[in-house]
């Protein structure tokens, strides 16, 4: 009777398990290239290449789908699917989302007209003037807050570009991987510069709907921590910039 009670313990155990690591999490991906897009109705992009390795070793099975920003934050804020990358991390946010460790470091640069003599090393430098933004977008309390500016938010980095190629805004914050990627794509790259000093570089993270899933991103940060440790994400950044910009 001892050993039947013990074997259906064990068998209970192992097959809980093996239900807890084969529940698939759905993530959200945007439209955030050279990190994340749709391609051909597949996700691609480097940040999507490191996300999958690290569900891989986490052995955590992974759903990706493509949403909209604002529909993937509220979606995930609800409990619609589990999280969302590339996110950034703020006060307001943690209210609503859990995070893992930081993934990916984003510097946000400001892109300008190549005959542009704005010269920026802090807020106050751009007093006055017309500065584009994503829609939905956080770039730091400091930023989101000041009034120095006028911020100009559209839903597109192409339509910033085309915006700032055409006088209408001064100039366009913006992550410097993206911002060269969408320049480049639109031949505008050649018409612009980036200035020097950035507003700050941002952590990405992936975040989760909040207290529903702490067991899983225990594990996906022991992996973050050994990749960055080892130098596995900053390789498979570099690979990509060398193959693609």
């Amino acid at each position: 009777m001892i050993k039947k009670t013990v074997f259906l313990l064990v068998a209970c155990c192992v097959f809980c398990g093996q239900s807890v690591n084969a529940k698939n999490i759905t993530l959200s991906y945007v439209d955030f290239p050279p990190y994340e897009f749709i391609d051909n109705g597949k996700p691609g992009g480097v940040l999507v290449t490191i996300v999958e390795m690290i569900f891989k070793k986490a052995n955590i099975p992974l759903k990706l789908r493509f949403l909209p920003f604002k529909r993937a934050y509220v979606t995930t804020k609800e409990g619609g699917i589990d999280g969302l990358f590339n996110f950034y991390k703020t006060k307001e946010r943690l209210k609503f989302f859990d995070y893992t460790e930081s993934v990916i470091k984003n510097p946000l640069v400001f892109f300008v007209r190549k005959d542009s003599l704005i010269n920026f090393n802090k807020l106050e430098d751009l007093k006055g003037l017309k500065v584009g933004v994503m829609l939905g977008y956080t770039y730091g309390t400091n930023f989101d807050k000041s009034t120095l500016f006028i911020k100009e938010a559209t839903n597109s980095h192409e339509n910033n570009f085309k915006k700032l190629v055409a006088g209408r805004i001064d100039t366009y914050l913006c992550d410097k991987l993206v911002g060269i990627h969408t320049a480049m794509k639109n031949d505008f790259m050649s018409e612009l510069k980036i200035l020097p000093t950035p507003l700050k570089v941002m952590d990405g993270y992936i975040g989760f709907t909040k207290e529903k899933h702490q067991s899983i991103i225990n594990r996906i940060n022991k992996v973050i921590i050994e990749m960055h440790q080892s130098g596995e994400i900053k390789k498979i950044i570099n690979q990509y910039i060398e193959k693609n910009l």
